[in-house]
C-alpha cells in the first residue's frame, strides 16, 4: 500500500470520527424529520427546543425563532409521517396559568394540499398572561373624569340592590294597579278587533279597484305564457338553445373544452411552481497531483418530496491544456456531466454522463434516521485505454469516498475521496456547497410558459 493511500485512508477515518462526533454531541434526533414555518405577531415565552403537540401528543420540536419584518418566524422540526396541511392552525399554549409554553397545532383537513417546504403558516393570535393583567390594570385605573373603576363598581352593586328592593316593595304595594293594567290590555285587544272589522268594510267598498288590479295581473301572466311558448317552439336565441339539440350539444362540448384547457393550464403552472433548482459547487484538492479542481452545476428537482432529480454541470473547470505534456493536469479539463437520479430511502442512485463519459454511481447513508453522513461511489469511462505522461490508464475509472454535513442551510459538506482507485489511487479532499435558488427556477418557468 502506497504512502498516499495510507494518508487517504487516515483522513477518511478522521472525517468519519468527526461526523460521528457531530451526530453524537450535536442536537440531533434519530427520527426522520422535516421543516415547517409558522409566523406569529409575538412568540413571547415560547422556548427553543420546546415541544409541538397535536391533540396533546408530541410530534416535533421548535428548532429556532427568528425576527422577520417585526414578527416572529418559528421554524418547526416535525416528525416524518405527520403531514401539515395548508388549512392547519397553530397557536401558543401553556400547561397552566403560569406554566411552560408549547406550540399547539391542528394538522388541517386530510383533503387539503400539504404545506410546502417554503410556505409559511399564519399562527393564531393568543393573549399572554401579561396582556390580560395589563387589560385588567387599565380597566381598574383611576379615570380623572369618572373616578375609580373599583369604587364605581361597588356603587353600581349598591344601587342595583336598592333598585331590586324598591321594585319588590312596589310590586307588593301596587297589586291593585297591576290588575288595572291587565284590564287595560284586555280593552286594547277588543279595540284591535274593532279596527280589523272596519278594515273589512273598507275592502268591500273598494271591490272594483281590486278587480282592475287582478285583471292587470292576469294580462301580465298571459304575456309571460306567450314568451314561454315561443321559447318552447324554438323561436329566438333562447328558444334555439332550449329546443335545438345540436346547438345544445355544441355548447356542452365547448364548455367541456374550456374546462379541459383550464385543467391543463392549472397542471402546467402547478408543475412550474413546484420545480426546485439548486446550485452545486465543489472544490477538491488532489494530493497526488498537488492541484485544486473546481466542479459546478445545477440540480433540478421537478417534484419535491418524490426523490427524482436531474443534474447538469461541468468538471475540472479551467484553461484547456494538452494533458499529455508533462506538468499539465492529468485529469481532463472542462468536461460535462448530465445525470438523472432518484432517492430510495437511504440510497440514491444516478446514471448518465459523468465527466463526458457514460457512467453510473450512488450515495448511501449508513447511519439510520440521519442524513449527515454519506458514502459515495461512481464508475465511468468503461472503454478507457490510453497512455498519459507515462502512465498506462486502462479500464473504468472508479471513485470511492465519504462526506459529512457541517452546515444544513446552505448545505456544506466536507469530503474525502480516492479517485481512479483501480489505477492511480490518488486521494482528494475538499468541500461541497449546495443551496437553493428560487429566482432561477422562476425565470426558467417563465421561459417554458413563453415557448
Amino acid at each position: 500500500m502506497h504512502t498516499e493511500t495510507k494518508v487517504g485512508f487516515f483522513v477518511l477515518s478522521g472525517i468519519a470520527v468527526f461526523a460521528m462526533t457531530i451526530i453524537l454531541l450535536g442536537d440531533l434526533s434519530f427520527k426522520r424529520t422535516y421543516h415547517a414555518h409558522v409566523l406569529f405577531d409575538s412568540a413571547e415565552g415560547l422556548p427553543v427546543n420546546g415541544p409541538i403537540r397535536v391533540a396533546g401528543v408530541e410530534v416535533g420540536k421548535i428548532e429556532q425563532i427568528d425576527l422577520e419584518n417585526q414578527r416572529a418566524l418559528v421554524t418547526l422540526k416535525m416528525n416524518k409521517g405527520v403531514e401539515v396541511r395548508r388549512d392547519a392552525h397553530a397557536r401558543i399554549a401553556s400547561t397552566g396559568l403560569i406554566g411552560s409554553k408549547y406550540l399547539s397545532m391542528t394538522l388541517g383537513t386530510p383533503g387539503a394540499p400539504r404545506l410546502g417546504p417554503d410556505e409559511v403558516l399564519q399562527g393564531d393570535p393568543a393573549f399572554t398572561f401579561d396582556e390580560v393583567m395589563m387589560k385588567l390594570g387599565e380597566f381598574f385605573r383611576d379615570d380623572p373624569v369618572n373616578g375609580s373603576a373599583s369604587e364605581n363598581l361597588k356603587l353600581s352593586l349598591v344601587n342595583l340592590r336598592k333598585v331590586t328592593e324598591t321594585l319588590s316593595a312596589a310590586v307588593g304595594d301596587q297589586k291593585q294597579d297591576m290588575v288595572e293594567i291587565v284590564r287595560n290590555v284586555r280593552d286594547l285587544s277588543a279595540h284591535a278587533k274593532q279596527v280589523a272589522a272596519d278594515m273589512a268594510d273598507i275592502t268591500s267598498d273598494r271591490k272594483e279597484d281590486i278587480k282592475v288590479a287582478l285583471a292587470k295581473i292576469r294580462s301580465v301572466s298571459e304575456r309571460l305564457d306567450d314568451v314561454l311558448a315561443k321559447i318552447q317552439n324554438g323561436d329566438g336565441i333562447l328558444g334555439k338553445l332550449v329546443g335545438d339539440k345540436e346547438m345544445g350539444q355544441q355548447l356542452k362540448q365547448t364548455m367541456t373544452s374550456v374546462q379541459s384547457a383550464a385543467k391543463d393550464a392549472q397542471f402546467v403552472m402547478g408543475h412550474i411552481a413546484r420545480v426546485e433548482i439548486y446550485w452545486d459547487y465543489r472544490q477538491r484538492y488532489d494530493f497526488e497531483d498537488s492541484r485544486w479542481r473546481a466542479d459546478m452545476g445545477l440540480k433540478f428537482v421537478p417534484r419535491p418530496g418524490q426523490g427524482k432529480f436531474y443534474y447538469l454541470g461541468g468538471n475540472n473547470l479551467g484553461p484547456r491544456r494538452d494533458r499529455r505534456d508533462p506538468g499539465n493536469d492529468i485529469e481532463r479539463r472542462n468536461t460535462a456531466s448530465a445525470l438523472i437520479g432518484n432517492e430510495w430511502g437511504p440510497f440514491t442512485g444516478y446514471a448518465g454522463i459523468i465527466r463526458s463519459q457514460g457512467g453510473v454511481g450512488g450515495l448511501f447513508r449508513p447511519i439510520p434516521k440521519t442524513d449527515r453522513f454519506e458514502l459515495k461511489a461512481d464508475a465511468f469511462n468503461f472503454s478507457r485505454d490510453e497512455w498519459i505522461q507515462g502512465i498506462h490508464m486502462k479500464g473504468p475509472i472508479y471513485n470511492i469516498g465519504a462526506r459529512a454535513m457541517v452546515i444544513r442551510h446552505p448545505t456544506v459538506w466536507v469530503e474525502g475521496e480516492v479517485e481512479d482507485a483501480a489505477v492511480r489511487k490518488n486521494f482528494n479532499a475538499g468541500f461541497h456547497l449546495n443551496f437553493k435558488d428560487d429566482d432561477i427556477a422562476y425565470l426558467l418557468g417563465l421561459a417554458g410558459v413563453a415557448r
